[in-house]
């Protein structure tokens, strides 16, 4: 009896000495592969309970991801039975403050430089070790850091832990409770917690050379959140095709109810959100509108987990550019999005977007007359916009479409009144802006019911298409366009009607150049002189007509060859005067323009 108390007196004098001198962390980092523990001062008075102070335990993966926990101070009662059993075990631990850190299994393991590893060993093997630790509760929990991401704020979590190291690594019954606090993504704070819990349950299992991955084991889980976000950019990172963006302002709330299964966002994932007005530059103009935001995960009828996500602008408004005073207004601008239900931390899979702006208010066509010049001058008539877009980004496919679509257009050309209705219909894939222009190459503006009134002539219900593979829209002062055309019209009656009230052709010339079925091409230039038409091609039933003009001031000035059948004439148009040549015309024409003929 009595030496049995010696030898218990002597053991916990020697346990009392490797604690203080840290030679029971050197043994146990020996003998549990895979980890590393330790601590700076480690005191005991009654056996198996334990004070430590800036504890840490560190785990490394096969695979190459890592998780570490620091811990200020804690209070663990430890079993000394279980040490002779292989077995780090606790029946409690209470912690004051911690830090905690988990790095995801990379998707190519590599070898951690920072991980110990044994001369000469190409794998180890799973130990006998097993650390256990029950009934922990922690308070004060510093940060929380999942590879980019942190959360501070927690103020209380409580669970338990068991690692067996090379073989799993099990979360149990994980709560904790979210206090006032930040959540950072890559060191931008994206959002200002107010409250929320959060319950989770993760089981890990080694998988040989790959390593453990510890996404996947979160079998279970729930995130409850109520929080602020400083600006509408915050939201970008849920839609990071988006970042290229620079949203100003837009601060608002979150509501976010996450549920996690198998390490994917699982149907009752909901997450809604709505802000103040936020500022968006698109190119020389500055849209503001509130936002509202809606994600939920959902399961398709034949069982796949889809995540779903509405963003809602409204109503919207559009200023800036060149037109002080103009501002363009919708009711909604909408983008949908659709995706495989992620995995934690990884890029969205699969992802549907389309984008959609309802009808706007009427914009006064009389502003662009800053870009038509003098010669053609718009006297009234109002425009209404309206866009649409699809996309599945890894499929490289999708169109997108900006509209305008014309009211009561009314327009003067040289004395020469113009009506109709006019659409554009701008692809907007190919549509770009910055402070000095505007690109619209792929543009097409349909002429619908156009009708043409000169002092001598009047057509009626003319229609026609032009397409511009190149089109520029300048912005700075004066304003200017510039692009390259192809078009086809019913007839080319309007066309000879202005060119004959200009004096381009005697009027008794003009019934010889109404044909039908008209094809175009050409480049124009719109400036605040007037319009240059360069490269000039028309053609249709026993008509083609080559050349250049020029309208500046209201004053035409153009050389044009024109082939009637096998007749083939000159025109040279000067302001107040137009002279025909018969003679030898096209090499009369290639002379003027330097065009050499086919």
């Amino acid at each position: 009896m009595f030496w049995g108390v010696v030898a218990l007196l002597v053991l916990e004098l020697v346990y009392i000495a490797m604690l203080a001198t840290g030679g029971l962390a050197w043994l146990l980092n020996r003998l549990i592969p895979d980890t590393r523990l330790g601590w700076s001062k480690a005191t005991s008075v009654v056996p198996g309970r334990i004070h430590l102070e800036n504890f840490f335990l560190h785990n490394f993966a096969q695979g190459g991801g890592d998780w570490r926990i620091e811990l200020d101070r804690a209070e663990v009662n430890v079993s000394l039975h279980a040490l002779f059993l292989q077995r780090f075990e606790t029946e409690s631990l209470e912690v004051h403050g911690i830090k905690a850190r988990i790095h995801s299994v990379s998707t190519e393991p590599e070898q951690d430089p920072a991980r110990p590893q044994a001369e000469g060993a190409e794998k180890e093997e799973p130990g006998g070790w097993r650390i256990r630790l029950r009934e922990v509760r922690v308070h004060d929990v510093h940060a929380f850091i999942w590879n980019q991401a942190r959360l501070t704020g927690m103020q209380e979590v409580q669970g338990g832990l068991d690692v067996q190291p090379g073989k799993r690594i099990v979360l149990e019954d994980i709560r904790l409770r979210l206090g006032p606090g930040e959540l950072f993504l890559m060191e931008d704070a994206i959002a200002r917690v107010e409250r929320g819990e959060a319950s989770a349950r993760l089981e890990a299992r080694y998988r040989g050379t790959e390593g453990i991955d510890l996404i996947a084991g979160l079998t279970g889980g729930r995130l409850q959140v109520s929080a602020t976000v400083p600006a509408v950019s915050s939201l970008q990172h849920l839609v990071p095709r988006f970042e290229g963006l620079s949203p100003e302002g837009g601060a608002g709330r979150v509501e976010v109810d996450l549920h996690v299964k198998d390490g994917r966002l699982a149907p009752g994932t909901v997450i809604r959100g709505q802000g103040e007005p936020f500022t968006l530059p698109v190119g020389p103009l500055r849209l503001h509108a509130p936002w509202n935001l809606l994600a939920d995960v959902h399961t398709r009828e034949d069982g796949e987990d889809r995540l779903g996500l509405k963003f809602t602008m409204g109503p919207v408004r559009m200023e800036g550019g060149k037109a002080p005073g103009q501002v363009l207004e919708t009711p909604e601008v909408r983008l949908l999005m659709g995706a495989k239900s992620p995995r934690l931390g990884e890029a969205l899979p699969d992802v549907h977007m389309s984008l959609s702006a309802a009808r706007s208010n009427p914009v006064e066509l009389r502003m662009l007359n800053g870009w038509l010049g003098p010669s053609f001058q718009v006297e009234s008539g109002q425009a209404f916009v309206k866009a649409s877009s699809r996309a599945n980004p890894e499929d490289g496919g999708g169109e997108g479409h900006l509209n305008v679509d014309t009211q009561g257009f009314r327009a003067r050309w040289s004395g020469a009144r113009i009506t109709g209705r006019l659409l554009l219909d701008v692809d907007a894939h190919k549509l770009a802006f910055n402070q000095e222009r505007v690109t619209l190459h792929g543009s097409r503006m349909l002429l619908r019911g156009v009708a043409v009134h000169t002092e001598k002539d009047s057509e009626r219900d003319w229609d026609g298409t032009l397409v511009f593979p190149e089109a520029t829209l300048g912005l700075s002062s004066p304003p200017s366009f510039r692009g390259r055309f192809t078009g086809s019209f019913s007839n080319a009656a309007p066309l000879v009607a202005l060119l004959t009230q200009q004096g381009a052709f005697p009027h008794f010339f003009s019934p010889l150049l109404r044909a039908e079925n008209l094809q175009i091409s050409g480049g124009v230039t719109l400036g605040k002189d007037g319009a240059v038409f360069d490269t000039l091609r028309a053609k249709a039933e026993g008509l083609e007509v080559r050349g250049q003009a020029r309208s500046v001031n209201g004053a035409t000035s153009a050389l044009l060859l024109v082939k009637l059948g096998i007749l083939s004439v000159g025109v040279e148009v000067v302001p107040g005067d137009t002279n025909i040549h018969l003679v030898l015309p096209e090499r009369w024409y290639t002379r003027r323009t330097g065009e050499v003929l086919p």
